[in-house]
């Protein structure tokens, strides 16, 4: 359930949001409480964002300020009877307003960024639909001020101590910043500056289940790689070829062994790709990024492909057949065995 951030300080934008929902996001942020937004039209572009998906099946994260609940409120949200609505509250948590959120038929959001031990010992004594609460974290404008990775950790952990199914949501940073301050909104603050598909994957190794971008506006190619690569697992590399024989390989789709080791990605499948004898080319050290290929001389192991993780020495039955470009080289921390991973060759040397 990844999902995009739509805000309500003015009309939206229709082919932003067709091309995201079209690509698989499934869950759409939004905000009326957002003190830069005109309070005479939030709602009124609330209601057009909720008419013009009206035929889609998504899930709506509502942040809201408990004092703005009301009974009018929840019934101009039932009338959408096809999308599945998440009410999230930062503050002024109680017993009384999550039961009102679950008794309208709801589910009840609680800030995960400041959660307390304490807190949910209260809740799961008290709520009879405890397991329908979910939990998102903060984003944060103000650069220097996002959670460190270990917190993020800690607390969804604490969350999962209570609930071992729990929904997590945190966000990453998108291509458009919003103002005021157009510094991002990410919830690790580490992640503020860095490539979305890690972003993600930061999350979602801290045991966060879902990414929401929570900027704006995320360009349409970064989209597509980002929800191939968290929903799907799949990783498109783009990359310099060095060594034209070996081109037909690459143009293959590949799967990152189990076995997989330390300092090298390697292909489950490649050997079998490997339809001609390979020559010897391209000997050298092995450097990070590099794509490799065992050559003829490798016997059996002619046509093993491995992405190189950490600098080996050259060896003359291994073929330096290419490079991953530089903005795609941080995706190799992400990829995980059983992953797939496929090659856009940028250029040819």
């Amino acid at each position: 359930m990844h999902g995009f951030s739509i805000y309500l300080g003015k009309p939206i934008n229709k082919t932003y949001i067709r091309q995201m929902v079209d690509l698989g996001y499934s869950t759409i942020f939004t905000s009326v409480q957002i003190p830069e937004e005109d309070e005479s039209t939030k709602y009124s572009y609330l209601g057009e964002l909720l008419d013009y998906l009206s035929n889609d099946s998504l899930t709506y994260m509502i942040d809201i300020n408990p004092s703005l609940l009301n009974r009018s409120f929840f019934q101009f949200l039932k009338q959408y009877t096809s999308a599945a609505f998440i009410i999230r509250i930062d503050h002024s948590t109680s017993i009384e307003i999550i039961r009102e959120i679950v008794d309208n038929g709801f589910q009840c959001c609680l800030n995960a960024s400041i959660l307390s031990e304490s807190l949910l010992c209260q809740l799961k004594a008290q709520l009879n639909d405890f397991q329908r609460l979910c939990y998102c974290h903060n984003y944060y404008p103000r650069p220097d001020t996002g959670l460190t990775a270990s917190y993020v950790n800690s607390q969804n952990r604490l969350i999962l101590k209570y609930n071992h199914n729990a929904d997590i949501y945190g966000f990453i940073v998108g291509t458009t910043k919003r103002g005021p301050l157009y510094k991002g909104l990410p919830t690790i603050e580490a992640t503020r500056d860095i490539h979305p598909i890690v972003s993600g994957q930061l999350l979602l190794d801290h045991h966060t289940q879902h990414v929401l971008i929570g900027d704006p506006y995320f360009e349409a190619e970064q989209a597509q790689k980002l929800i191939a690569a968290l929903r799907d697992r799949h990783f498109k590399l783009a990359i310099d070829l060095y060594d034209q024989q070996c081109e037909y390989i690459l143009q293959y789709q590949h799967t990152v062994r189990v076995d997989n080791p330390e300092h090298v990605i390697r292909s489950q499948e490649s050997r079998h790709y490997c339809q001609f004898s390979l020559q010897p080319n391209y000997i050298r050290m092995r450097t990070y990024g590099d794509i490799t290929i065992d050559n003829q001389l490798n016997g059996r192991y002619q046509g093993e492909l491995q992405l190189i993780k950490q600098p080996l020495p050259q060896h003359p039955h291994v073929n330096i057949v290419g490079h991953v470009e530089t903005h795609d080289l941080p995706l190799l921390e992400c990829l995980r065995p059983n992953d797939t991973f496929e090659f856009n060759i940028i250029s040819r040397s």
